[in-house]
């Protein structure tokens, strides 16, 4: 059973930006699994007890919950909090008359939410927010693209430096040229936010002296609970609470009336932050996808989930065990490996785009990116970009890591 009262989960902040060096994913409890490939990745997230005999609620019992109801009880975040734990991250550098350090540089895994947070962070100090170039302009190679928007560009953050390259002969110009004046002090003083793939390149690609670099600390099964217990709590609905459906654990802390020590608390938050690798956004996506209902205890139309003044007080959790995850054979890994490094390194593309980045023999068809959306493994965005999608990502990011890819450092 996970620990249902660490003794130090309420002392560290829940929203903490810290220097790369000290930033530390949730442990694997497995140290061996790292090195040994994907069955023993697979391996290591199976719950090893068996499932009982008699479950609390069956699948069959279960349904997904309504929309409306889910965006209550785990919406989407907005990026205000963390935007405040950056800030405090950034008092010293804001406070400082000098311009020795006129950039700083704010990395975030995958999903870690950096273009969101950035955005609320501008507002609190009413700072420039910067719109990438066009994949016009950096291939036209156009570095006077940053001066098109207002004169005043003292004071700016730029949320998306992965946005402002392309990994091609003709898409780093533009790029170098923005570094090159930023961490000069010619743009004035800038936060940059860039996805932690895409830096990993560019800091290849780019010769000029990195600048102070912060990065969201990851979040642990308890800080995990903390935060869902956060979107529950402001929901509106009263006494909810997470139970896991095949033995009727707790999943979140139980109610005060229920002692922790007569309470059996489940490990799924535990399972989960060390398969998301403590990045919210992933853990988030998961937790959503983890979320079921009895019928006869929810709303059953969205017309009646927005009438109605009753809530159901328990939602079931699926088991881990159970939970439909993105299982990848090597070989669709390894046959289309290009494609899913070339998504990462740029935090999704657009599929003409993404052709243009790749060897003739990867050519990402229509088939092929629909293949790879049926294994879980990619999605499309609204605006037409593909991206690896946060289920499967620890999976890929282990088979890269494994076959000797360029990796970030998170």
């Amino acid at each position: 059973m996970a620990s249902s009262d660490p003794s130090d989960q309420d002392i560290t902040p829940l929203w903490q930006y810290v220097a790369v060096t000290d930033y530390r994913p949730p442990a694997v409890t497995v140290e061996h699994t790292v090195s040994t490939g994907l069955s023993a990745f697979w391996q290591h997230f199976r719950t090893k007890e068996p499932p009982p005999e008699t479950p609390f609620k069956t699948e069959e019992e279960l349904q997904s919950i309504p929309g409306i109801l889910l965006e209550q009880i785990a919406p989407a975040p907005d990026g205000q909090r963390a935007a405040l734990a950056l800030d405090e991250a950034l008092t010293a550098w804001l406070d400082s008359v000098q311009m020795d350090q006129p950039v700083v540089l704010v990395l975030h895994p995958p999903y870690g939410m950096h273009g969101n947070i950035l955005k609320a962070w501008a507002g609190l100090h009413e700072w420039r927010v910067l719109p990438p170039p066009t994949i016009g302009q950096i291939f036209r190679r156009e570095t006077d693209w940053i001066m098109s928007g207002p004169a005043d560009l003292t004071s700016w953050v730029l949320p998306n430096l992965e946005r402002c390259y392309l990994r091609h002969a003709h898409g780093l110009t533009l790029v170098r040229r923005l570094l090159d004046q930023a961490c000069s002090g010619a743009l004035g003083r800038g936060v940059i936010g860039c996805d932690s793939w895409a830096w990993a390149f560019l800091r290849q690609a780019w010769s000029g002296a990195t600048p102070p670099l912060l990065i969201l600390q990851s979040f642990d099964q308890h800080h995990l609970a903390r935060w869902f217990q956060s979107f529950a709590s402001e929901s509106g609905i009263s006494d909810l609470i997470f139970r896991q459906a095949d033995n009727g654990d707790y999943v979140l802390p139980p109610p005060t009336g229920i002692q922790n020590g007569s309470a059996n608390i489940s490990d799924f938050l535990q399972q989960l932050a060390a398969y998301s690798r403590g990045i919210p956004g992933i853990a988030h996506a998961i937790w959503r996808a983890s979320l079921r209902t009895a019928p006869d205890e929810s709303p059953k139309d969205a017309k009646t989930a927005k009438e109605s003044t009753y809530q159901p007080t328990t939602l079931w959790v699926t088991p881990w065990r159970r939970l439909k995850r993105p299982a990848p054979t090597t070989d669709l890994l390894r046959q289309h490996a290009f494609i899913l490094h070339a998504l990462l390194l740029h935090n999704g593309l657009p599929a003409e785009w993404l052709s243009q980045l790749l060897p003739s023999s990867c050519q990402p068809g229509p088939a092929t990116l629909y293949r790879l959306k049926s294994a879980g493994l990619i999605k499309q965005q609204r605006d037409g970009f593909w991206q690896i999608s946060p289920l499967g990502y620890p999976a890929i990011r282990l088979f890269l890591k494994s076959e000797g890819y360029l990796m970030d450092d998170l």
